[in-house]
């Protein structure tokens, strides 16, 4: 049997056990909500002096899910993705399941069992995982809020395809503390092995504070207890916060700090396995780091004024570097249905400084259809490389131009169209994306 055709198969079979199990169980399993969605997308590009190459996909979705909503004990979720390429040799069709599984839950939510293949939101991207799940929600509440302990243990599913990793195994334990107003702490540790050696043993973190109004705070956190098959020491990862302030309806202040490494554990642990050298580049990463301060003035309800100031390094070996914002944005001027944002942003770099502007002018189109024409320059182009993760390149001189549109046909289809021209000092690109979203 083919692979394509093996992978279609197996993917048949998980949906239709899904449904049958739902059906079965009860008629308020069957699912409510419901979206196929179908987008086509070409680009070209042009390098300076040689000759063009297009590249065009065709991507298709599937997601069904059972009503959460409902008093049946049964649920079940699926989001299958399928891609091809049309007219490219090179690139092979890929099936991906990113949620397949069928599950049992207790009266309110008490207890929760899955089987299949799921993402655990609660612990991020590294919770990903074909096996078994289960949580235990604690009866009652506590003075910040009601505990959940969770675990799971599995196979590593494939991002871009159907199937597992061969000889990845993970699991993982959390504990989570739900409050009012969406407030959430989350406490984790996920393990992830690679044959005989650990890969990662990371504890993830995150939490949202809100208070009334005028006043939140999310965090993320992933913390590497060790380095990829034992090699390195333990390090911070990723962190990420978001705090916000309002002084008062019209006056709010805003704080950022993103810092993250892109390690790729799993070619270390295979390089480690097979005996292959390892660069110390490698144990670092690609190493990214931004904070900044935003301050936003709102003096009538359609507008906004905002002004920032941030540092940032893009790369391992980068100096930091400051970023200074200006911007505003008028929501239906005039009462037409028309929208401007601008933003310019000051770049100062130890090689020199240059400015990154954008600007959206959008309208509104009778009650179902908006258009928006977007302006951007000084854009940036990463490059992978697998020995040190790859670097970030910001390229003053680049502009891109976008035109945009979202109509809502009617309450089951909707069609996105998105054409771009993008300009490079050695090349150029022009990108079109179509889609059209059907739910049922």
């Amino acid at each position: 049997m083919p692979a394509t055709e093996g992978r279609l198969t197996l993917v048949g079979l998980v949906a239709g056990l899904m449904l049958l199990v739902a059906g079965q169980a009860s008629p308020q399993a069957i699912p409510t909500d419901g979206r196929f969605s179908l987008f086509w997308n070409w680009s070209q590009r042009t390098p300076d002096g040689g000759e063009s190459s297009s590249i065009s996909e065709l991507i298709g979705r599937l997601s069904l899910a059972s009503d959460r909503r409902s008093d049946s004990p049964f649920e079940y979720d699926l989001d299958l993705r399928y891609a091809t390429y049309p007219g490219t040799e090179y690139r092979d069709d890929r099936l991906s399941l990113y949620d397949g599984w069928i599950g049992i839950r207790g009266q309110a939510d008490r207890w929760k069992l899955r089987v299949g293949q799921m993402w655990l939101y609660e612990l991020g991207g590294v919770a990903s995982v074909g096996g078994l799940f289960g949580e235990y929600r604690v009866p009652g509440s506590s003075s910040i809020g009601r505990f959940r302990f969770g675990a799971f243990g599995g196979l590593e599913p494939k991002v871009l395809d159907t199937g597992y990793v061969d000889g990845i195994k993970k699991g993982g334990v959390y504990v989570a503390v739900d409050g009012a107003d969406a407030r959430r702490h989350v406490l984790g540790w996920v393990l992830i092995r690679n044959e005989e050696i650990t890969e990662r043993s990371v504890v993830v973190f995150n939490n949202y504070i809100p208070v009334r109004r005028k006043f939140f705070l999310y965090q993320a956190m992933n913390y590497d207890l060790e380095g990829p098959a034992g090699l390195g020491n333990d390090h911070l990862t990723y962190f990420f916060t978001n705090l916000r302030y309002a002084f008062s309806r019209v006056v709010e202040l805003q704080g950022l700090y993103h810092y993250g490494r892109s390690i790729n554990a799993r070619s270390i642990a295979e390089d480690y396995l097979e005996g292959r050298p390892i660069d110390s580049r490698q144990l670092d990463g690609l190493l990214f780091e931004s904070g900044r301060l935003r301050l936003t003035v709102r003096p009538w309800r359609r507008v906004r004024l905002w002004g920032s100031y941030g540092r940032d390094r893009d790369n391992r070996d980068d100096e930091w570097y400051d970023r200074a914002n200006l911007g505003f944005s008028i929501v239906d001027i005039a009462r037409v249905g028309l929208d401007l944002t601008v933003t310019n942003s000051r770049v100062d770099r130890s090689s020199g400084s240059f400015d990154a502007t954008y600007a959206s002018l959008g309208k509104t189109l009778g009650r179902r259809v908006y258009v928006s024409l977007d302006y951007a320059t000084s854009l940036s182009v990463y490059y992978y490389r697998r020995d040190d993760g790859g670097t970030i390149e910001s390229r003053p001189e680049s502009t891109r131009w976008s035109l945009n549109s979202n109509i809502n046909i009617n309450r089951t289809f909707s069609l996105l169209l998105v054409g771009e021209y993008s300009e490079h000092d050695d090349f150029d690109d022009i990108h079109v994306l179509t889609g059209l979203s059907v739910r049922f």
